[in-house]
């Protein structure tokens, strides 16, 4: 991945829509890709019926990576490979 350890910037160079102290529960306002991106990691930030993990209200990225021993990076790299909506 490109940029440091702080996820700011995404592969390509391009600037990172996720980053690590984003709250899960905003990046999981992105729509149905991260809810499965985020499940195929075994992240069980939404089951599922579709309700959300408490934890996800306080919860950064890195605090999910740290706690479900999942490389920060991966999260990362996964969620910014998510293509763009088009408006």
């Amino acid at each position: 991945m490109a940029g440091g350890s702080d996820g700011t910037m995404a592969p390509m160079g391009k600037p990172a829509r996720f980053v690590a102290g984003m709250l899960v529960q905003e990046a999981l306002q992105a729509g149905e890709p991260v809810v499965e991106a985020f499940r195929r990691l075994g992240l069980k930030c939404v089951d599922r019926r579709g309700e959300v993990c408490v934890a996800a209200e306080v919860e950064t990225l890195a605090d999910a990576a740290r706690y479900h021993g999942i490389r920060l990076e991966t999260i990362l790299e996964r969620l910014n490979a998510i293509p763009v909506p088009r408006p």
